[in-house]
């Protein structure tokens, strides 16, 4: 098994996290969905075969990362993940996102498209307009602390209900870094919810892998982002919307099918 180390370094706003397995470059970055954490991607970094050296960062706000104070835009994002990736000595760089982090991936890819090496998106978030007022007014309030302890039942009952076949340790472990993230989880949902996926798509010009599964939240866009990325690679995995962890070993398949076909390094 693959030995995982983890670091903090200095960025002009914060320390940030990051759990790292050592290979040569470029390297692949994974950025995790809201409101999870880079322990997401452990079984996902430990299973796949492939040389390059692996490095899932804490977005700001989640994880052991520091918190951005304020209502951060997703460009905002963008500029703490690259400045922390700068900060790791990473020059180009290949990219897998997951919700969030698929977001986030697509706008690096279209702002430092010399320094992105490829996109790999599971689960990617395109709304119409009128989705994305609804997710904004949905996702954009913070599931508040309570004396009584109210907000821990109900942050369990939240990624229950969408994930009620999860396996329980993988649950137990999403709703953690739920609980941490409470602040994060609203900042993060309303970055995405204002911003232009689409658009900045249409600015990609990397190779890009497209996952999706058929119990993801955001399946039925799935259309809409093989629209944006006509020459992108289709796999279907397991794992509903963990799909890092509870199919890691689709996932990595997917990926280093991926490397193979497009001759990627």
């Amino acid at each position: 098994m693959r030995e995982i180390r983890k670091t903090y370094v200095d960025t002009p706003r914060g320390q940030v996290h990051a759990h790292i397995i050592d290979g040569v470059q470029p390297a692949i970055v994974f950025l995790h969905q809201t409101a999870t954490s880079a322990a997401s991607y452990d079984a996902l970094l430990r299973t796949l075969d492939l040389p390059n050296q692996l490095v899932a960062i804490d977005t700001p706000g989640f994880g052991g990362s520091f918190d951005p104070e304020g209502w951060p835009s997703l460009g905002d994002y963008a500029a703490m993940v690259l400045a922390a990736i700068d900060a790791l000595g990473i020059a180009r760089f290949h990219l897998f996102g997951h919700h969030t982090g698929a977001t986030l991936s697509i706008e690096l890819g279209a702002s430092v498209p010399d320094r992105v090496a490829s996109l790999m998106l599971a689960g990617p978030v395109f709304m119409t307009p009128a989705e994305q007022v609804a997710f904004e007014a949905d996702y954009s309030t913070p599931i508040a602390l309570r004396r009584d302890g109210g907000h821990l039942l109900r942050n369990w009952h939240y990624a229950a209900g969408y994930n009620p076949d999860c396996d329980l340790e993988l649950l137990h472990g999403e709703v953690i870094a739920m609980l941490r993230a409470w602040r994060g989880r609203p900042q993060a949902y309303r970055a995405v919810a204002l911003h232009d996926s689409a658009a900045a798509m249409c600015r990609v010009a990397a190779p890009v892998l497209l996952l999706t599964s058929p119990d993801d939240f955001f399946h039925f866009g799935f259309d809409r982002a093989v629209a944006l990325a006509p020459g992108a690679m289709v796999v279907e995995t397991g794992g509903g919307n963990f799909q890092p962890g509870a199919d890691a070993p689709g996932v990595a398949r997917a990926i280093e099918g991926f490397f193979a076909e497009r001759e990627l390094s």
